[in-house]
């Protein structure tokens, strides 16, 4: 039999389903971050963000008591950047998102084997007794004669185990900050066997139904497709309007195109806007050049009807929190008004005794 085709419509509403955007629930943070698998945390504040537009009741402290718990923990993982993500996670599939270690390094750099190990070993033992931070790891590795010192350190922070320590800082950890070993900050080592075909189920259940190409983009491992291939009886096949194979876990919710999507402000780098190669059916081809960053930043974004109409920044402020919508597409005075009904909401949510002062333009 023929797989059954999913519609543009159909695979935004099942991303928002995956995502938890059709409707905010009452689960933990923990929880939630497992779900989503992990959430991008360049910004400290951005987890935050992302998971008061997935959650009901959700408080700042909730989370932050799971960071100082250690339930949570910030690390570098997919595409070599820093996410938010529990720390079992971490620990059972960092090895497997480490890129392969013949990897060019920034600046060109690619060290022999030798190097590299050198390298590792000394900021191994540099890290392990407490948490510090990267400067500091480029100055033992150029006392040790270690050159190019910063592409080096660099390797340093993709391919060990680091975790950044928490903080008293209003969003649990500092812009840059200081890291340490995941075993000396959890008292627990991580698996140390890639586990590729888990990960592809934990992908699936927070993105599905996606190409291997999608997989691959979000994940950065190599031969997607074999990986796909090899999940067994628990995973179905459909088609895109491209005809494109997608892959999905035969039980996962699927609701269809028509189903009601609220509005939502999405948090900087959130995952439903990241988690795939292919964004067209959540962000229409003329408007992604309107998100194009010099500096790779991708903004918080405002849906309505399951797409992309705009950005939003939020600043607070002493005792104003001001909120701008940048729209880039007509919106009615219904929708206009929920997206400033989230807004004042976050605002809310980021100062609780704050005024929220939303001003919108338009392109």
């Amino acid at each position: 039999m023929a797989d059954e085709i999913l519609t543009l419509r159909d695979l935004n509403r099942i991303l928002l389903a995956r995502q938890m955007l059709l409707a905010r629930e009452e689960i933990g943070p923990v929880e939630a971050l497992e779900r989503l698998f992990a959430i991008q945390a360049q910004l400290p504040r951005a987890p935050f963000l992302g998971l008061w537009a997935r959650l009901q009741n959700f408080q700042r402290d909730d989370l932050l008591k799971a960071i100082h718990a250690r339930e949570v923990v910030r690390s570098t993982l997919m595409r070599g950047t820093l996410h938010l993500a529990s720390a079992k996670d971490v620990l059972a599939y960092r090895t497997t998102i480490m890129p392969p270690r013949n990897v060019t390094l920034p600046w060109g750099v690619k060290p022999t084997t030798e190097e590299l190990e050198r390298v590792l070993d000394i900021s191994r033992r540099h890290f392990e007794s407490e948490p510090k931070d990267f400067e500091s790891v480029r100055e033992v590795l150029e006392a040790q004669g270690v050159e190019p010192v910063r592409p080096l350190a660099y390797a340093a922070r993709i391919f060990l185990p680091l975790v950044q320590a928490s903080s008293n800082a209003p969003f649990g950890h500092e812009p840059g900050g200081v890291f340490t070993l995941a075993k000396t900050w959890l008292g627990l080592e991580e698996y140390p066997t890639p586990r590729p075909h888990q990960l592809a189920r934990r992908y699936l259940a927070a993105h599905g139904p996606c190409l291997p190409a999608d997989f691959a983009a979000w994940s950065g491992l190599g031969a997607a497709a074999l990986i796909f291939e090899g999940l067994g009886d628990d995973v179905v096949t459909f088609r895109d309007e491209r005809k494109r194979t997608l892959f999905d876990l035969k039980h996962a919710p699927r609701p269809a195109g028509d189903t009601p999507a609220p509005v939502r402000l999405l948090a900087d780098f959130d995952g439903a806007i990241l988690g795939r190669a292919d964004r067209t059916g959540i962000i229409r081809p003329e408007h992604a050049p309107l998100m194009a960053s010099k500096n790779g930043l991708i903004p918080a974004m405002v849906l309505v009807d399951g797409l992309v109409v705009g950005t939003w920044r939020i600043e607070p402020k002493k005792r104003t929190v001001a909120v701008t919508i940048r729209l880039f597409d007509t919106v009615s005075a219904k929708d206009r008004k929920a997206i400033e009904a989230e807004a004042i909401s976050a605002a809310k949510f980021l100062e609780p005794d704050a005024v929220a002062a939303v001003t919108f333009t338009e392109e």
